[in-house]
C-alpha cells in the first residue's frame, strides 16, 4: 500500500467530509477535516476485492458465517499472542453497541461507572442515557512532558466509589498504550473491590512500532476479575461504516447472558456485507496492518518534530497508538480565547465545537475535535486525526501554527 496518497472522500456520504458537520464544529464549512476517527486511506485490497465480489453477485439473502469467530480468534493469536478459543468470542453489531449492551446487562440503574478522561464522548452518553452515573476519573497529565499517565492512587480512590470500570486500551484520545503492569493493577483493583471491567480495545491493532498492546482478558487469565474485552476490525482496516465487533467474557455465565439478549434482539448475526468484510480482514489483512502501523508511527515522529521546530506553543501528547492524537494548546489557549471573544462576528456557527476548534476552523481552515468534546475540563486541547497522507497532515499543521503566530 502507498499510504502517502490519501483518498478523495468528498461526495462519498462521509460524515468526516460533510460540510454541514464540519461547519458545526469549526465555523467554516470549507475547513479540511482532521476530526472524525476514520482514515482517508483505502482499505486492504483483499477487503476491497471482497466487497466488489459481494456487489457483483447481486444477491443479498440471509447469510451464514460459521467461521467468523474462528478467524477473529486466529487474528488475536497472530497479532497479540492471545489464544482465545473461537467458542468464547461473541459477535456484536458494533463496538459501542457491545459496550451499551454489556452495561445494561451487568450493571444497574444508579450504578457509578468509572471512566478515565479525557474520554470518547459516547462513553458518557451511553453511561448517562442508561441511568448510570459517570465517575469522571481524570488521567494524570504532565504538561512539561506532554504525557498522560495512570495515576494509581487516584484511580484506586475513584474505583472504590464505582460499580464498574469502563476502560479504553489503547486510550482514546491520548494514545496511551498501557503496560502489562498497569493492566494488572486495574484488574487486581477491580477484583479486590468486586467490580466489573469493560475494556474497549478498538484501537488495539494500530499500536505503533516499539509498543505492544496486551488484551485485558489475556492479562486477566491469571487474575480472575470480572472482565469484558471488546475488539473490532473497524478502525484497523478503515471499515468503521460496517458495524462489527467481538466480545470476550471472563465467565461463561456472562457470555451466555449476553448471547441470549443479543439473540432476543436479533442482533447476534452480521449482515452479508459485514460478515464478508470482517472475514476477509482477519484472514488476509495482517500485512496491510503492519504497513499501516509503520506509516502511522512515522507520521507521529514527523508531527512531533514539526511541532517542536515550529515553536507554536502546541505539543503532541503520548500518541503511541491509533491515528488520532491530543494536541496540547495550554500555552496558547489564553491568546486564542481572547481573539475569539474579541471578534465574535468571525466565529459564528460552530455550536458543536469550542474555542480552539472554531479558531482553527476559521483561521487555519482545519477542522479538529475540540477538547471539550472529551470533557469540559479538556478545552485546552484538540484532537487531531493524522490518519491521512503526511502531506495533508503537515499542510494542516502548518496552517495551524501560522494562525497561532499571527495572534
Amino acid at each position: 500500500m502507498d499510504f502517502s496518497k490519501a483518498a478523495d472522500r468528498r461526495h462519498t456520504n462521509s460524515i468526516k467530509w460533510d460540510s454541514t458537520a464540519i461547519e458545526n464544529i469549526s465555523s467554516n464549512p470549507d475547513a479540511e477535516p482532521f476530526w472524525v476517527a476514520d482514515m482517508d486511506f483505502p482499505t486492504d485490497p483483499h477487503i476491497a476485492e471482497t466487497g466488489r465480489k459481494v456487489a457483483e453477485t447481486g444477491i443479498y439473502g440471509y447469510p451464514s458465517f460459521p467461521l467468523l469467530t474462528a478467524k477473529a480468534s486466529e487474528w488475536q493469536r497472530k497479532k497479540h499472542g492471545w489464544d482465545v478459543p473461537a467458542e468464547d468470542i461473541s459477535f456484536a453489531m458494533g463496538l459501542l453497541h457491545g459496550i451499551a449492551s454489556c452495561m445494561d446487562l451487568f450493571t444497574q440503574k444508579g450504578d457509578t461507572i468509572l471512566v478515565p478522561t479525557p474520554a470518547y464522548r459516547p462513553f458518557r452518553e451511553i453511561t448517562e442515557n442508561q441511568g448510570r452515573v459517570m465517575v469522571d476519573h481524570e488521567l494524570g497529565y504532565d504538561h512539561a512532558t506532554a504525557s498522560f499517565y495512570l495515576d494509581r492512587e487516584r484511580f484506586r480512590k475513584d474505583a472504590e466509589k464505582s460499580k464498574c470500570i469502563l476502560f479504553c486500551s489503547p486510550h482514546n484520545p491520548s494514545g496511551i498504550v498501557f503496560s502489562e503492569e498497569e493492566l494488572r493493577f486495574v484488574l487486581e483493583t477491580a477484583k479486590e473491590l468486586g467490580i466489573l471491567v469493560i475494556s474497549d480495545e478498538i484501537h488495539s491493532d494500530l499500536v505503533h512500532p516499539g509498543k505492544k498492546h496486551i488484551p485485558m482478558n489475556k492479562v486477566n487469565e491469571t487474575i480472575g476479575a470480572d472482565c469484558i474485552t471488546l475488539f473490532a476490525p473497524s478502525k484497523t482496516f478503515n471499515i468503521a461504516g460496517e458495524h462489527s465487533a467481538f466480545v470476550v467474557f471472563s465467565s461463561e455465565e456472562m457470555r451466555d447472558t449476553f448471547r441470549k439478549r443479543e439473540h432476543a434482539m436479533r442482533l447476534d448475526e452480521p449482515s452479508i456485507v459485514i460478515g464478508e468484510l470482517a472475514s476477509s480482514a482477519y484472514e488476509h489483512g495482517l500485512e496491510y496492518n503492519n504497513e499501516l502501523c509503520a506509516y502511522l508511527g512515522d507520521n507521529v515522529r514527523k508531527i512531533d518534530e514539526f511541532l517542536k521546530a515550529s515553536n507554536s506553543g502546541m505539543k503532541m501528547v503520548n500518541a503511541e497508538a491509533s491515528f488520532v492524537a491530543f494536541l496540547d494548546c495550554i500555552d496558547v489557549y489564553d491568546k486564542v480565547k481572547a481573539e475569539v471573544e474579541a471578534h465574535p462576528e468571525k466565529y459564528t456557527g460552530g455550536k458543536g465545537g469550542g474555542i480552539l476548534s472554531r479558531f482553527f476552523g476559521v483561521n487555519a481552515s482545519v477542522a479538529v475535535n475540540d477538547g471539550t468534546w472529551f470533557g469540559d475540563q479538556w478545552g485546552r486541547f484538540v484532537r487531531f486525526n493524522y490518519g491521512t497522507s503526511i502531506d495533508r497532515v503537515l499542510g494542516g499543521l502548518t496552517r495551524m501554527t501560522e494562525a497561532l503566530k499571527a495572534l
